[in-house]
């Protein structure tokens, strides 16, 4: 295959992944090179997706929290680290966070999980919950 024959085909690949739902660059990348497709390649099929607005980190992170504000079911810290492992920057993730940080989010997800899961538990181990996934108490 050529060049440009490469491009198509991880152009072709990389768009019907994304059609799927949204991804972030890593995922993308990850994804090609498990295609076996050259790095180069990658590299400029990943730009012209980020300039057709195909990939986008930032609104990919806008995207994540406010599915996770309806939810109600992750703290912060938890938001932050499945961010973390779909290969989003930490300084995307704190700038965006930052606007969660400033609400009442988490004590929400906190009465959520008080009035549910953790109904039937003794406050030490709803204390131990919580602290282990992330929410200050």
């Amino acid at each position: 295959m050529n060049n440009s024959e490469l491009n198509i085909l991880a152009r072709d690949k990389a768009i019907r992944y994304i059609g799927i739902s949204k991804k972030t660059e890593y995922e993308v990348i990850k994804k090609l090179k498990g295609l076996k497709i050259a790095s180069s390649v990658i590299e400029q099929e990943i730009e012209y997706l980020k300039e057709l607005g195909y990939i986008d980190d930032v609104d990919y992170v806008k995207s994540y929290i406010r599915q996770c504000e309806k939810m109600l079911n992750y703290s912060i810290y938890e938001i932050t680290n499945k961010l973390l492992q779909k290969g989003v920057k930490a300084s995307i993730i704190e700038q965006e966070l930052e606007i969660l940080k400033e609400t009442d989010y988490e004590s929400r997800v906190i009465d959520k999980l008080m009035h549910g899961k953790l109904k039937s538990y003794d406050e030490m181990k709803q204390k131990n919950y919580l602290y282990r996934r992330g929410f200050r108490v």
